[in-house]
């Protein structure tokens, strides 16, 4: 999974919605608690819900509740996010052409764009996806930058955001050294301006 620097500055949210990668991020950083102290919901669909609990994450999804939501898709919003899938493996950043393993990201992207959720951030981690989201106007942040959040409102500093990055990369988290130390400058930064 490729991760985009993500912006520290997104706009205060109140709910976040969010595609495997980030939750998965989150649980191997022992960080869900964290994120309940930045947003009042996560939300995820019922394909994210499978693949965490595919990747063995079932045990850390029922703690997450009740702060972790899970939002069922309409009919229609179902074959919205089948075309949005087709986007994302059809992007030239994919590097999996098979439109059913995109599902996830193309359903919270569908879920996004329901209006009641137009000033809720989206967590996705994965280049391919956050393009395709970035075209529909959507508000996005990877769980980088959600770290980068909580250095900037006080909740941890930049030394505990490049260690649970660093969690995260030793659990199998595709975190290159120089994207961790990346996102550790910025965090630097953050606190510099503050």
């Amino acid at each position: 999974m490729a991760q985009a620097a993500s912006n520290p500055q997104i706009r205060t949210s109140t709910y976040a919605l969010s595609n495997t990668g980030p939750l998965i991020s989150a649980f191997q950083s022992n960080s869900f608690a964290l994120l309940g102290q930045l947003f009042a919901e996560v939300r995820v669909s019922p394909v994210c819900v499978e693949e965490l609990i595919k990747h063995g994450w079932e045990s850390a999804i029922e703690l997450a509740k009740p702060q972790l939501v899970i939002v069922k898709l309409t009919s229609g919003e179902e074959k919205k996010a089948w075309g949005i899938a087709a986007q994302i493996a059809k992007h030239p950043n994919t590097n999996d052409p098979v439109i059913e393993n995109h599902l996830g990201e193309a359903q919270v992207i569908t879920l996004a764009l329901r209006s009641e959720y137009q000033d809720d951030v989206l967590l996705l981690d994965e280049l391919a996806a956050r393009a395709v989201a970035k075209q529909q106007g959507v508000q996005l942040s990877g769980f980088p930058g959600v770290l980068l959040l909580a250095v900037q409102v006080g909740l941890i500093s930049p030394v505990e955001l490049k260690k649970r990055l660093e969690q995260c990369r030793l659990q199998g988290t595709h975190y290159s050294h120089a994207f961790i130390e990346q996102v550790f400058e910025m965090a630097r930064q953050v606190v510099r301006r503050s």
